[in-house]
This record gives structure tokens, sequence and C-alpha cells, in this order.
């Protein structure tokens, strides 16, 4: 089916019932949207790369899209498998034009820079009329991770469906923390919907493993939110749970920063438990003879490691989680 145009300010709910696919542009940024429209209630968005060395997302929902058509569907399902597409078709993480982080560029502006006119698109146009928003991550290309699902926590029932949602994805262990700005979650945040998002492990390719828990979770999702009838109750596996109320804690790109320009070499592995002090890798610059060893903040697993061993001063090299 064709994409067509969406009139600005049209509801989901006025689309008739049954499969649509719909072009979203605005001033050299766009996306395209899959949309699934049953009978009345909710509706639920779930989007891959907005990074766009990210793949996992834009796999399993490009399969949904090609195969999905449910008999009874309770409210709208709306799919965007590639969010940022110049940032995709690039093969990196930003923006090619601007070098932005769309992850860091919400609630955007209509008149911004490019990253900012497709977060504001997105935003104004479908955050905007959701009540439940998945994002689907990865660690992209230069790093590996310890997949998990997460959530901007706060109070009442926003906070029970966001934990509800997060069980959902119960391959994963789930690591919820304070608000942080420009991102996806805190736009959704503003609006008061219920968001999480999921990190598949990266490290460059689609691993299969990751793909059918993403699968999985999906179709958990849509039955634990009444989206999809269910004869019987979900059996979910029990989730490790962190929940943090330190603002940095999962803030990726802050945790054992490059000292400088060169080549990291890591004594870790993913997964592993370490503690504070003990070394994480060291840096060869590649000028010079010697190395600086960077030695681990805190004590934890190694839920992050810098795959890429080519590094700048400030990149990230390590997380580590208290699991």
């Amino acid at each position: 089916m064709a994409a067509s145009s969406l009139p600005k300010g049209l509801d989901f709910s006025q689309l008739p019932a049954g499969f649509h696919t719909l072009r979203f542009s605005t001033r050299g940024a766009g996306f395209t949207a899959f949309v699934w429209r049953g009978g009345p209630g909710p509706v639920l968005v779930v989007n891959g790369a907005t990074h766009g060395d990210e793949y996992e997302g834009p796999t399993v929902l490009r399969q949904w899209t090609e195969t999905w058509r449910p008999k009874d569907l309770n409210g709208t399902v709306v799919f965007i498998p590639v969010l940022n597409e110049a940032a995709f078709f690039a093969g990196q993480r930003c923006h090619p034009d601007d070098g932005g982080n769309l992850a860091r560029s919400f609630p955007g502006r209509a008149r911004g820079r490019v990253s900012e006119r497709l977060a504001w698109l997105f935003d104004t146009q479908v955050l905007s009329q959701t009540q439940h928003y998945v994002d689907l991550h990865r660690a992209g290309a230069s790093y590996q991770l310890l997949p998990w699902v997460g959530y901007v926590t706060q109070s009442g029932k926003l906070e029970k469906t966001q934990r509800a949602m997060s069980a959902a994805f119960d391959r994963f262990w789930c690591w919820s923390g304070p608000f942080l700005p420009g991102r996806t979650l805190s736009a959704a945040f503003a609006r008061g919907v219920a968001a999480i998002y999921v990190e598949c492990q990266g490290a460059g390719g689609v691993d299969a493993g990751d793909a059918a828990a993403l699968d999985q979770g999906l179709h958990h999702v849509l039955v634990q939110l009444g989206y999809l009838p269910s004869r019987r109750p979900l059996r979910l596996r029990k989730q490790v749970e962190r929940v943090t109320r330190d603002v940095d804690e999962a803030h990726l790109q802050v945790h054992h920063p490059a000292p400088h320009d060169g080549l990291f070499v890591p004594t870790i592995t993913l997964a592993a438990s370490i503690r504070r002090g003990q070394v994480v890798g060291v840096v060869h610059p590649l000028t010079g003879t010697g190395v600086t060893v960077v030695k681990a903040e805190s004590t934890g697993r190694v839920v992050l490691l810098r795959r890429q061993r080519s590094v700048k001063k400030g990149d990230a090299l390590a997380t580590l989680a208290p699991i």
C-alpha cells in the first residue's frame, strides 16, 4: 500500500478500520508510519532507529508490518520502524546533516535544526495523540550492553502502567530512573504518556535472541495493555529490577570517560561483576609511549562496554550497575 500524507492535526481515530501507511514530513525531515486501526480504544506507538545505527527495532517492526493483520484489535497501533532516516542510511548514531543526537533533541523546534524539526514533528503529530509508547534502542555499533528495559520514574497510575509495560519484555532486566531532558521518553513524560524504552545488546549486528525477545515482548505488551484479547493471563518471567534516584546512574555517556584519544584495551568483560578501583582497561596514546589506566568508579556489574577500540577523549568506556 502506497504511503499517504496525514493532514496536520488529524487524529488517528479518524482513520477507517484497517491497515494504513502514512508519511509524516516537514522541511527536510520525515518518517513513515504503519497504522493498524481497530475498534475504539487507546493508541500505542512503537518506533525503532531513534539512532541510525540501531537495527533490531527496524528489523522486528518491519517483519510485523509485512505479516500482522489482527482480526480483534482494541484501539490503534502505530509502528515507525525507522524514525531517524538520514542517520539510518548514513549508518551512524546521529543525524549526518547537523550532527544532532535525536535522543537529546526533544521536544524539538518547528524552525530549528533538522534534528530538532524531526523531534518536533514526532512529538506534535504522533506523541500528542498517544497513550502508550515504546522506543526500541540498542547499544549501536560502538558498544555492547546487557539488554534491559526502562522508564522514567514517576508516581501514580502512569508508574504502574510503565512497570507493567516493562514486565512484558520479560527476557530483559529492568532499569528505571529520574527524568533526563531531550529524550523521546522526556517528551512522553511531559505529555503524560506511559512510556518505556528497550535496549538490545548492539555490537554491530542483529542478535537472533534479542530479535526474538523483542518480538515476544511486543506481543506481550499488546495483551498486557488490552489491545489484543487473551483467553488466559500472561505468564511472565520475573525480572531483575533496579530503580535509582541518581540521575546519572543510567546516563551511559558519563561513565568511565576516555582520558585522552587513543586505543582502548578493556580488561573486563560484559556482565562481569567488578569492584570499585578494579582496572576497567587501558588507553594507549597514538603518539608517544605509555598507557593510562582506567579504574572502576564503583562496584557493580558491567552492563555496557565499549566495543570500538578507537576512542576520543571523553568517550564512555563502560557502565556499571548495582545489580
